[in-house]
């Protein structure tokens, strides 16, 4: 199972004055800016062990991984790491550039993710986010997706960098 800690504050429409954005799948190339983002996010991560560019690099060629970023006049702003069983869909790692928060990127990324697990044939979408984590809190609930008081997470990590 996998953690959300952190996006966008608000997610308002974007700024008709600032440069657009589009949404693409990640690249290779894209993983140190990725990786900066999280780190800039304060988006927690494992840069020895599962969140390391090789094992990003190999889940890139999962076809169970969609991962997708935002991108703004050639630079990436945002990401979010989607992978599926087949059944569900688990939204992980969402994160955007502090500069660029609260301007509809967050949501963006999630729709797309949404409608690209749909054509995939899996309808279910789900994540898992910290209590403490309000703003990913709202921002979901925004987007008409349900909590789950009742659900205990349980996991079991062979490394502490998994």
């Amino acid at each position: 199972m996998m953690v959300i800690n952190e996006m966008a504050p608000s997610e308002d429409p974007p700024n008709k004055a600032e440069a657009p954005f589009s949404i693409r799948r990640m690249r290779p190339e894209d993983y140190g800016t990725v990786a900066a983002i999280w780190k800039a996010a304060d988006l927690p991560h494992q840069p020895q062990g599962r969140d390391s560019e090789m094992r990003v690099r190999e889940q890139l060629e999962k076809d169970i991984s969609l991962y997708l970023v935002a991108e703004s006049d050639g630079e990436v702003i945002g990401s979010l790491l989607v992978t599926h069983d087949f059944r569900k869909g688990w939204l992980n790692r969402l994160a955007v550039r502090p500069d660029r928060q609260g301007r509809g990127v967050a949501s963006s990324l999630v729709r797309r993710a949404e409608k690209d697990l749909l054509a995939r044939g899996v309808g279910i979408f789900a994540v898992q986010i910290h209590g403490h984590n309000l703003t990913s809190r709202r921002l979901f609930k925004k987007l008409g997706y349900d909590e789950h008081e009742d659900i205990v997470y349980c996991s079991r990590r062979i490394s502490p960098d998994e």
